[in-house]
C-alpha cells in the first residue's frame, strides 16, 4: 500500500455513522496518510472505541479530552499528538475522494510546492466528478480569502514546520480563521480546482433558519475582527468586510426561507 507523510486528524463529537463514512473515505485513498488521528471532544459516546477499532486503517490512534472544547482545540490537540511532516484535516461528517491525498501531495511534494494547499468541496451528497488526470492549482489571494472561506478545512493540507497560528477556541468559524491567519500571514497557499472533498448536507441552513446560521455569521465577523485587532487586515480592508458579511448573510436567509417553501419539512419531525 502507497502511503504519504501525512497525519490525517479528524475531531469528533457524537457523529456515530457519519465517523464511519469519513473513517472508510480515508481507508480507501490510493495513497494513504502514514497517521490517523481521531480526536474525541468529550462526547461520552461509548460507541467510538468500537468504530475506530472496525476502520479499516490501522493503527489509528484515538484522543479522548477530558471536557468539550470545541472542534478547534480538538484539532489543536491533534497537531500537538501528530508525527508526519504534513497535516490533513478532515471533519467527521465528511468524506475525501479515494484520489484526495494521492493528488494533493503531488502538488503537496512538487518542487518549490506550497506550504499550504486546498481544493474545491461538494455538498449535498453529490456525485464525484470524473478526474481528467491533470492537477491544476492556483494561489490563494488576499482578496479572495477576505470575502469567502475558499478553502474549508476538509480540503486542507499544511506541512507541520508551517504552522504559525492555532485553532481558536470558538464553536464557527474556527477553520476559516485558521486558513485566512496563514494565507493574511504571508504564507503560499493554492487551490486545486477538482473536487475532492463533500458533505451530505447543504453548505448552510442544513435544518432550517436555525442551524449555525447565525453562529456563521457571528463567527465570520469575530474572524475578521480578530484579523484586523492583530494588524492582518488593514482598516479600509476592515470597514467592507462588514458589510459584505451582512450581505452575504441576507442572502443565506433568503436561499434558506426558500428552500423551505419549496421543501417543506415532513410532519412529525422533531424541533431542533
Amino acid at each position: 500500500m502507497n502511503t504519504a507523510p501525512v497525519t490525517a486528524i479528524i475531531p469528533t463529537y457524537r457523529d456515530g455513522d457519519a465517523l464511519r463514512r469519513a473513517l472508510r473515505s480515508v481507508a480507501n485513498q490510493t495513497v494513504r496518510p502514514r497517521e490517523v488521528i481521531v480526536v474525541d471532544d468529550a462526547s461520552g459516546d461509548d460507541s467510538l472505541d468500537k468504530i475506530c477499532a472496525e476502520c479499516a486503517f490501522q493503527p489509528l490512534k484515538l484522543i479522548k479530552l477530558a471536557q468539550n472544547m470545541g472542534p478547534g482545540a480538538a484539532r489543536n490537540a491533534g497537531i500537538s499528538a501528530s508525527a508526519e511532516a504534513f497535516l490533513a484535516f478532515l471533519d467527521a461528517d465528511d468524506e475525501w475522494h479515494p484520489e484526495k491525498l494521492r493528488l494533493q501531495m503531488e502538488v503537496m511534494l512538487a518542487p518549490r510546492a506550497p506550504p499550504l494547499s486546498s481544493h474545491r468541496k461538494g455538498f449535498t451528497g453529490a456525485a464525484w466528478p470524473t478526474l481528467d488526470g491533470q492537477v491544476r492549482a492556483r494561489c490563494i489571494t488576499r482578496l479572495a480569502i477576505l470575502t469567502s472561506n475558499v478553502a474549508p478545512i476538509s480540503t486542507v493540507v499544511i506541512r507541520r514546520d508551517a504552522v504559525r497560528h492555532y485553532f481558536p477556541r470558538t464553536y464557527a468559524c474556527e477553520d476559516y480563521w485558521f486558513v485566512a491567519a496563514h494565507v493574511l500571514s504571508g504564507i503560499r497557499a493554492v487551490r486545486m480546482d477538482q473536487t475532492l472533498a463533500r458533505a451530505d448536507k447543504p453548505a448552510f441552513g442544513a435544518r432550517g433558519l436555525s442551524s449555525r446560521l447565525h453562529a456563521m455569521q457571528l463567527g465570520e465577523m469575530r474572524t475578521h475582527f480578530s484579523l484586523w485587532r492583530e494588524g492582518q487586515i488593514r482598516w479600509w480592508e476592515y470597514a467592507p468586510l462588514v458589510t459584505w458579511t451582512l450581505l452575504k448573510y441576507l442572502r443565506r436567509i433568503s436561499i434558506v426561507l426558500f428552500r423551505n417553501v419549496a421543501a417543506p419539512p415532513a410532519y412529525g419531525r422533531g424541533r431542533e
